[in-house]
Protein backbone atom coordinates (compact mmCIF):
# COMPACT_ATOMS: atom_id res chain seq x y z
CA UNK A 1 0.00 0.00 0.00
CA UNK A 2 1.11 3.60 -1.16
CA UNK A 3 0.65 6.67 1.81
CA UNK A 4 -0.71 9.17 -0.72
CA UNK A 5 0.25 12.67 0.12
CA UNK A 6 -2.16 15.67 -0.29
CA UNK A 7 -2.00 17.53 -3.20
CA UNK A 8 -0.99 20.94 -2.01
CA UNK A 9 0.50 20.49 1.44
CA UNK A 10 0.47 24.08 1.89
CA UNK A 11 -3.22 24.27 1.94
CA UNK A 12 -3.72 22.47 4.93
CA UNK A 13 -1.58 24.37 7.48
CA UNK A 14 -2.06 28.20 8.93
CA UNK A 15 -4.70 30.35 8.48
CA UNK A 16 -5.98 32.69 5.87
CA UNK A 17 -5.86 36.37 6.43
CA UNK A 18 -9.76 36.70 7.14
CA UNK A 19 -9.49 34.08 10.08
CA UNK A 20 -6.57 35.96 11.81
CA UNK A 21 -8.45 39.11 11.65
CA UNK A 22 -12.05 37.92 12.94
CA UNK A 23 -9.65 36.34 15.93
CA UNK A 24 -8.30 39.67 16.51
CA UNK A 25 -11.35 41.77 16.06
CA UNK A 26 -13.27 39.34 19.02
CA UNK A 27 -9.63 40.09 21.28
CA UNK A 28 -10.02 43.38 20.92
CA UNK A 29 -13.85 43.95 21.94
CA UNK A 30 -13.35 41.61 24.61
CA UNK A 31 -10.13 43.76 25.99
CA UNK A 32 -12.06 46.51 25.72
CA UNK A 33 -14.98 45.81 27.90
CA UNK A 34 -12.49 43.47 30.50
CA UNK A 35 -10.25 46.89 30.96
CA UNK A 36 -12.83 49.26 32.82
CA UNK A 37 -13.52 46.13 34.98
CA UNK A 38 -9.96 44.77 36.13
CA UNK A 39 -9.36 48.91 36.84
CA UNK A 40 -11.91 48.65 39.26
CA UNK A 41 -10.94 44.79 40.85
CA UNK A 42 -7.35 46.29 41.20
CA UNK A 43 -8.58 49.34 43.29
CA UNK A 44 -11.35 47.14 45.35
CA UNK A 45 -8.44 44.31 45.35
CA UNK A 46 -6.17 46.90 47.38
CA UNK A 47 -9.09 48.22 49.82
CA UNK A 48 -9.61 44.14 50.19
CA UNK A 49 -6.27 43.40 51.11
CA UNK A 50 -6.12 45.78 53.66
CA UNK A 51 -9.13 44.58 55.20
CA UNK A 52 -7.69 41.23 54.99
CA UNK A 53 -4.44 42.44 56.74
CA UNK A 54 -6.46 44.24 59.50
CA UNK A 55 -8.54 40.71 59.81
CA UNK A 56 -5.49 38.64 60.17
CA UNK A 57 -3.94 40.99 62.92
CA UNK A 58 -6.75 41.43 64.92
CA UNK A 59 -7.62 37.19 64.68
CA UNK A 60 -3.38 36.77 65.54
CA UNK A 61 -3.79 39.64 69.17
CA UNK A 62 -6.88 37.15 70.26
CA UNK A 63 -5.26 34.21 69.63
CA UNK A 64 -2.22 35.45 71.40
CA UNK A 65 -4.51 36.78 74.28
CA UNK A 66 -5.73 33.29 74.60
CA UNK A 67 -2.99 31.48 74.38
CA UNK A 68 -0.62 33.48 76.58
CA UNK A 69 -3.75 34.28 79.29
CA UNK A 70 -2.69 38.07 78.59
CA UNK A 71 -4.97 40.62 77.55
CA UNK A 72 -3.80 42.83 74.48
CA UNK A 73 -4.04 46.34 73.19
CA UNK A 74 -4.46 46.49 69.51
CA UNK A 75 -3.27 50.23 67.99
CA UNK A 76 -3.30 52.17 65.38
CA UNK A 77 -1.23 54.62 63.79
CA UNK A 78 -3.22 56.59 61.04
CA UNK A 79 0.09 58.85 60.41
CA UNK A 80 1.79 55.76 59.33
CA UNK A 81 -0.85 54.02 58.34
CA UNK A 82 0.32 51.32 60.96
CA UNK A 83 -1.41 48.75 63.13
CA UNK A 84 0.28 46.15 66.15
CA UNK A 85 -0.77 44.77 69.21
CA UNK A 86 0.83 44.37 72.64
CA UNK A 87 0.51 42.83 76.14
CA UNK A 88 -2.11 45.86 77.22
CA UNK A 89 -0.01 45.76 80.63
CA UNK A 90 2.90 47.50 79.16
CA UNK A 91 3.71 50.71 80.10
CA UNK A 92 4.97 53.98 78.03
CA UNK A 93 8.61 53.59 77.94
CA UNK A 94 8.68 49.44 77.54
CA UNK A 95 6.27 50.46 74.13
CA UNK A 96 9.06 50.68 71.79
CA UNK A 97 10.67 47.35 72.80
CA UNK A 98 7.18 45.71 73.30
CA UNK A 99 6.53 47.02 69.47
CA UNK A 100 10.14 45.69 67.95
CA UNK A 101 9.31 42.37 68.70
CA UNK A 102 5.96 42.32 67.18
CA UNK A 103 5.81 43.14 63.50
CA UNK A 104 3.67 45.73 61.92
CA UNK A 105 1.17 45.57 59.79
CA UNK A 106 0.74 48.19 57.00
CA UNK A 107 -2.23 49.30 55.28
CA UNK A 108 -1.30 49.44 51.57
CA UNK A 109 -0.82 52.45 49.88
CA UNK A 110 -4.14 54.67 49.49
CA UNK A 111 -6.05 53.00 52.29
CA UNK A 112 -6.73 54.50 55.35
CA UNK A 113 -8.91 53.47 58.53
CA UNK A 114 -11.69 56.11 58.67
CA UNK A 115 -13.16 54.96 61.59
CA UNK A 116 -13.63 52.88 64.59
CA UNK A 117 -16.79 52.54 66.69
CA UNK A 118 -17.39 50.51 69.79
CA UNK A 119 -20.83 49.41 70.56
CA UNK A 120 -19.74 49.73 74.72
CA UNK A 121 -17.10 52.02 74.61
CA UNK A 122 -17.46 55.37 76.67
CA UNK A 123 -16.96 58.66 75.35
CA UNK A 124 -13.68 59.29 77.14
CA UNK A 125 -12.44 56.06 75.12
CA UNK A 126 -10.86 57.20 71.69
CA UNK A 127 -10.03 53.64 69.78
CA UNK A 128 -7.73 55.22 67.83
CA UNK A 129 -5.81 57.00 70.45
CA UNK A 130 -6.36 54.47 73.16
CA UNK A 131 -6.13 51.31 71.64
CA UNK A 132 -8.92 48.36 71.25
CA UNK A 133 -8.47 45.86 74.09
CA UNK A 134 -8.88 42.14 73.96
CA UNK A 135 -9.20 40.05 77.18
CA UNK A 136 -7.31 37.16 77.78
CA UNK A 137 -10.11 35.17 76.99
CA UNK A 138 -9.91 36.30 73.30
CA UNK A 139 -12.99 38.59 73.84
CA UNK A 140 -13.44 42.08 72.57
CA UNK A 141 -16.09 44.53 72.54
CA UNK A 142 -18.84 44.60 69.50
CA UNK A 143 -16.49 47.07 67.50
CA UNK A 144 -16.88 48.41 63.78
CA UNK A 145 -13.76 49.25 61.53
CA UNK A 146 -14.14 50.93 58.35
CA UNK A 147 -11.45 50.89 56.03
CA UNK A 148 -11.82 53.68 53.00
CA UNK A 149 -9.77 54.35 49.50
CA UNK A 150 -8.91 57.00 47.80
CA UNK A 151 -12.48 56.97 45.93
CA UNK A 152 -14.22 56.79 49.04
CA UNK A 153 -15.30 53.45 48.68
CA UNK A 154 -15.05 51.49 52.05
CA UNK A 155 -15.21 48.29 53.93
CA UNK A 156 -16.80 47.52 57.30
CA UNK A 157 -15.02 45.04 59.43
CA UNK A 158 -17.62 43.74 62.15
CA UNK A 159 -15.78 42.37 65.06
CA UNK A 160 -18.03 40.44 67.20
CA UNK A 161 -17.34 40.34 71.00
CA UNK A 162 -17.11 36.20 71.72
CA UNK A 163 -16.69 34.91 68.04
CA UNK A 164 -13.55 34.92 66.67
CA UNK A 165 -14.58 35.48 62.91
CA UNK A 166 -15.37 38.93 61.71
CA UNK A 167 -18.03 39.65 59.25
CA UNK A 168 -16.85 41.98 56.34
CA UNK A 169 -19.34 44.20 54.99
CA UNK A 170 -19.33 46.63 51.50
CA UNK A 171 -20.16 50.51 52.50
CA UNK A 172 -20.51 51.92 56.30
CA UNK A 173 -22.76 50.26 58.50
CA UNK A 174 -24.18 50.57 62.09
CA UNK A 175 -24.61 48.44 65.45
CA UNK A 176 -27.76 46.49 65.00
Amino acid sequence: MQNRLPAHPAADQGFTLLELLIVSLLISISLAMSVPSLRTSIVSDQLAAGSRKVISLITSSRSKAIRDHEAQLIFFDSSEQKIWYQKADKTDENAEETTANHHFVTLPSGIRIDEIKQANGGSEQDPMKDGLWVSKQGYMDKTIIRLTDNNNKSISLQISPFLLNIKTTDGSVNFD
